[in-house]
């Protein structure tokens, strides 16, 4: 089934006639649009075109008749009052058959009446007109609608800790496992009424009390699944309560309030932190550090100090040589060529001193010097880099001790968290009664179900020991026999089918998430109770992991991936439509629904989406498996909407429309 196209005349927020063309043969359409512009709008309008009063989304609504419904989706603008929507697809994309559904109402009036007219491959037919609906439960059943027209914000709410009734219901449908259940109701019926006609009323009596006993057992398990249900749903409200309340006493002040005693005791070791680095400042201040304000001027008293000592080592030097050269030409070694070397020497020597003489201006001692030179080359720097250090140090505790101070100063109603605190326990107390009472009718359950069996078996046995006492004189006879070996067939093959069909779903769904998941190793595998329908998650030990520690995101994750395995088992080649579809999604798990889900969940899968969902990054990343594309355009002077062709183009902001 590939829907063409969707026409909307005074429907919801769309005036006049609107109409949604889809032509590419690419997987995936995106409509775009801001909140309150008509994406869901669009979706009930499809589930209204194809199942009327049996849509899902009318049973699920405020309204009490079908009537109210229709009357609530008329757009006055032209004056009118009359609406329609009308759907066209091709069912079997090798046959080529074309169908339009068309469902027109006016809003005058008290009482409202629908008209549908249904026309195959462009004439009308008057057939699937009278019996649509009858016609489209064989194609999608409105029961499992859900399954591939949802809405994203939703799906959390499917994320119990055990599988709802409503959905066990439907994968019984969808895996066609319940029609064996009108078979053996069937088969009992034919069983009781030839028992009544061929046997003894004492006989006939006794069926119709093991009937009843085992109708009595099937009726208090369904309740009891219908009333875990509740309470599932119940504990997922609570939760959600308690999640409220602790952000708006995290938002108020109250993690203060908790860890109050705590800030004034960190407070108060900053506080002597910062004082002990006031105190090695104040130390290091009192030595050398000063000095590293004039290091210019050190350098040059160690450059001009130095020179100073060499002119004088060589001053020195000279007046040396000149003692000893006297001395030399007292002895008789010397010769008058030795006499003018050295004199030539001592000259030269004379002039190299005349011209690196340098001027005495600080005439520093070599003890002097030498502390220059250590307080210059290692001294200096190490207290500079000391002093940084504890600086920083200083400043850290003073910018967490500001911070502390801020959260201290923070005024706070005590009153409200004081009502707060006491919100969030009496829910984490609900909480916990909730599950007890979840554990404890869990454990009620595993009774009743041996109770069906016994009851199950009780009224087999009665018929077999009926049958063992009749003779096959008549016709009725042997179809009793017969319609008990059927009944006993019927039984095995269900066990065989539903431990098949529920194992294939299993492994499928696993694969689903393993292909769609960020954390690859977290779920190793997923298995479904073949009796309950429940899943369970285990880890790649095999170890059992609890709902509850899955995200928010997780859980919605796992219940695509549950919708897209019940896709796919189907066999059934529908369109998939999805509104708002990244709710509580992080970034990974988006990345993940648009490159790997939204192509293949179906030939044809409709994205209703706002910019912020899908926004020019995701956009660009699913571009290629795009199609067709739209976008709800509001006019905020009409107050309606309308369909430009691209993904959000124009004034699709809210402003007016051109």
């Amino acid at each position: 089934m590939i829907i063409s196209k969707l026409t909307l005349y005074n429907f919801g927020v769309y005036a006049g006639e609107n109409t949604f063309e889809f032509h590419s043969e690419k997987p995936v359409v995106l409509i775009g649009g801001m909140n309150g512009r008509g994406k869901t709008t669009f979706l009930d309008a499809v589930l209204l075109a194809l199942y009327g009063p049996n849509s899902f989304a009318f049973n699920e609504s405020r309204y009490k008749s079908y009537g109210q419904y229709l009357k609530s989706f008329v757009n006055k603008a032209d004056g009118t009052q009359n609406a329609y929507v009308e759907l066209e697809f091709k069912l079997d994309s090798e046959t080529n058959e074309t169908y339009v559904v068309n469902r027109q109402w006016s809003g005058k009036g008290q009482r409202i009446h629908e008209k549908i007219s249904v026309y195959r491959d462009g004439e009308p037919n008057k057939f699937l007109t009278d019996n649509w609906s009858m016609f489209v439960e064989n194609i999608l059943p409105s029961g499992l609608s859900n399954f591939f027209f949802f809405d994203g914000e939703k799906i959390a709410e499917l994320a119990l800790d055990n599988t709802n009734a409503q959905m066990k219901e439907s994968i019984k449908n969808l895996l066609g496992i319940s029609v064996l259940d009108t078979l053996e109701n069937d088969l009992a019926r034919i069983v009781s009424r030839i028992i009544k006609r061929s046997g003894s009323a004492h006989d006939s009596q006794e069926l119709e009390t093991l009937k009843e006993q085992q109708n009595r057992a099937d009726g208090a398990l369904r309740a009891l699944d219908e009333r875990i249900g509740d309470l599932n749903t119940r504990l997922g409200d609570t939760q959600k309560k308690l999640e409220k309340a602790e952000a708006y006493y995290k938002t108020h002040g109250g993690d203060i309030v908790a860890q109050q005693q705590e800030l004034f005791n960190q407070r108060s070791y900053l506080s002597a932190t910062i004082e002990q680095k006031q105190e090695q400042l104040i130390y290091l201040a009192a030595g050398e550090l000063p000095l590293s304000l004039v290091s210019v001027l050190l350098q040059r008293i160690q450059k001009q100090a130095e020179k100073e000592h060499e002119s004088k080592a060589l001053e020195y030097a000279l007046q040396k040589m000149q003692n000893l050269l006297n001395q030399y030409k007292l002895t008789s070694l010397r010769t008058p060529s030795d006499d003018v070397s050295i004199s030539r020497f001592i000259s030269y020597i004379e002039d190299q001193a005349k011209e690196e003489k340098t001027p005495s201006v600080y005439n520093l001692s070599d003890q002097a010097l030498y502390q220059v030179n250590n307080l210059l080359s290692g001294s200096l720097l190490s207290t500079k880099k000391q002093t940084h250090h504890v600086l920083t140090e200083r400043n850290q505790s003073k910018k967490q001790a500001d911070q502390i101070d801020s959260y201290l100063s923070v005024d706070i109603d005590e009153k409200s968290l004081a009502k707060a605190y006491k919100k969030i326990k009496t829910l984490e107390q609900e909480i916990i009664e909730i599950q007890a009472e979840i554990e404890a009718e869990q454990k009620r359950r595993v009774t009743l179900h041996g109770d069906v069996l016994r009851a199950n078996l009780e009224y087999k046995r009665f018929v077999e020991g009926l049958l063992a006492k009749l003779e096959l004189n008549d016709d009725g006879d042997r179809l009793l026999k017969y319609a008990q070996q059927a009944n006993d067939i019927l039984q095995e093959y269900r066990i065989r089918l539903q431990r098949q069909k529920i194992g294939v779903l299993a492994t499928t769904m696993t694969e689903c998430y393993k292909r769609l998941a960020n954390k690859k190793n977290l779920i190793e595998r997923i298995e479904m109770d073949e009796a309950t329908l429940d899943f369970c998650y285990l880890d790649y030990s095999g170890e059992l992991i609890p709902n509850g520690s899955l995200s928010a995101g997780e859980r919605q994750l796992m219940v695509i991936s549950l919708l897209w395995a019940l896709a796919i088992c189907s066999k059934k080649e529908l369109p998939v439509i999805i509104d708002t579809p990244l709710s509580r999604m992080d970034s990974n798990h988006r990345v993940s629904l648009i490159t790997t889900y939204f192509p293949q969940a179906s030939k044809q899968t409709i994205i209703l989406s706002t910019d912020s969902e899908i926004d020019q990054h995701y956009y660009e990343i699913m571009k290629e498996n795009v199609g067709d594309e739209f976008t709800l355009v509001y006019d905020d002077i009409k107050k309606c909407s309308t369909i430009k062709r691209g993904y959000f183009v124009g004034d699709a902001n809210g402003d007016q429309a051109d």
